[in-house]
């Protein structure tokens, strides 16, 4: 582990909450990719090895470039939840789906999950300037 990787791990290791929230986010989606990737659709793998390549790659770089992918993640998440957030309203007030699946996925429980994903993007996003400084 070089230098940057250690100040990375050591700044991760003080900010507990942020940590908590970059490793939940990236281990969902992982699980997310590990799951289609049996049903057979590979996309989904492919995107979150190509961000856990990148943190990777820029943790050895530099601090300023694993902040830039933590701002790229933190994009991606935000932008998913919001999607998901606007396919919920818009199943409960504008034309309500009848499958059970997609009803599953933007019901009350859905949307309470987007809303923590949403939270949680606009989390690293606000603190990752100030948490990893450069």
């Amino acid at each position: 582990m070089n230098e940057v990787q250690q100040h990375i791990v050591k700044t991760l290791k003080r900010n507990t909450i942020f940590s908590v929230i970059l490793i939940l986010s990236l281990a969902y989606f992982f699980y997310k990719g590990i799951w289609y990737l049996l049903l057979g659709s590979y996309v989904p793998f492919i995107l979150i090895a190509l961000i856990l390549s990148l943190l990777v790659w820029s943790s050895r770089k530099s601090a300023k470039a694993f902040r830039i992918v933590i701002a790229t993640w933190s994009i991606l998440v935000l932008l998913w939840s919001t999607v998901r957030l606007l396919l919920s309203l818009t199943h409960q007030f504008i034309k309500p789906v009848p499958e059970g699946h997609v009803a599953g996925q933007v019901g009350v429980l859905g949307t309470i999950h987007s809303l923590l994903f949403l939270l949680g993007a606009i989390y690293l996003w606000k603190y990752r300037k100030r948490i990893f400084q450069y």
